[in-house]
């Protein structure tokens, strides 16, 4: 009994080894004989892809999401110990205090992901444009949080609601009692950014157009009312979007883009 049970299974085990070559090689014998199938299911899955990201559009997105992480944390850490300057006025002590407005603030993060992307909706050029503008305000907003470090004084919350609860924890992750890179705020121009690169699009519906403005201005409220900027960090994130907006919109100042991440402009 002892060998009949060894020998069963040894002869089970085997077979089910076999049998699992055997599946193996019909599927490798299948994908051979159909090359033409597997092809088109990785074009319709590239169709797809391009159908909401063009692949053109993804190493500049990334290039910006790369730059975006550098320069805030960078600017942080080479600062760190040096005297940070407080723009606050009067006119910033007179705004009010407006928890609420935190979900407008958490939000920017999908809009400007869902902006950034529509924006390709454009075209090459106007996205390769659009690109030049924000890579421009990334440095200029980098030479400014390193030459003019700034902070401001976060209002006491006692955290019995929702959106109090949720804003300490914002503040707790950006930067806690001792806030820096505010000057000009990062929050207000990419927002702003969002709402210039759909605006006037063909391909963009025009409520999302309405919406992305309105949006916009929510987050830019948003920053003031729940103290994360003053009114300074903002006008300076507003301008410098409309100065560099209109500066590349001139001309071929946005070939450096082209030449970076165009490669077919490369080969010719």
């Amino acid at each position: 009994r002892v060998k009949k049970s060894f020998l069963y299974k040894r002869i089970k085990k085997r077979g089910d080894i076999l049998f699992s070559f055997f599946v193996t090689y019909c599927i490798l014998k299948s994908s051979r004989k159909n090359p033409e199938r597997s092809f088109a299911m990785k074009t319709k899955k590239k169709d797809l892809l391009d159908k909401y990201i063009p692949l053109w559009a993804i190493p500049p997105l990334m290039t910006i999401v790369a730059v975006n992480c550098l320069i805030y944390w960078g600017g942080s850490a080479l600062t760190a110990g040096k005297y940070h300057y407080d723009f606050t006025m009067a006119v910033d002590r007179a705004v009010p205090l407006l928890p609420v407005f935190v979900w407008f603030y958490i939000l920017a993060f999908p809009f400007w992901a869902a902006g950034y992307v529509l924006a390709a909706k454009g075209g090459r050029d106007m996205f390769y444009r659009f690109v030049a503008t924000d890579l421009t305000i990334h440095f200029i907003c980098f030479i400014c949080f390193i030459l003019i470090p700034t902070t401001n004084v976060r209002p006491e919350i006692a955290g019995n609601t929702i959106s109090e609860k949720l804003l300490l924890l914002v503040y707790s992750m950006d930067g806690g009692s001792s806030p820096a890179n505010l000057f000009p705020s990062i929050h207000c121009y990419v927002s702003w950014m969002c709402w210039k690169g759909v605006a006037g699009s063909k391909k963009i519906p025009r409520w999302y157009q309405a919406f992305s403005l309105v949006f916009a201005i929510l987050i830019i409220i948003s920053t003031q009312v729940l103290k994360q900027h003053y009114l300074v960090d903002a006008v300076a994130a507003i301008v410098l979007v409309e100065v560099f907006w209109r500066f590349y919109q001139k001309g071929q100042r946005h070939k450096w883009v082209s030449w970076i991440f165009d490669h077919e402009q490369k080969q010719k």
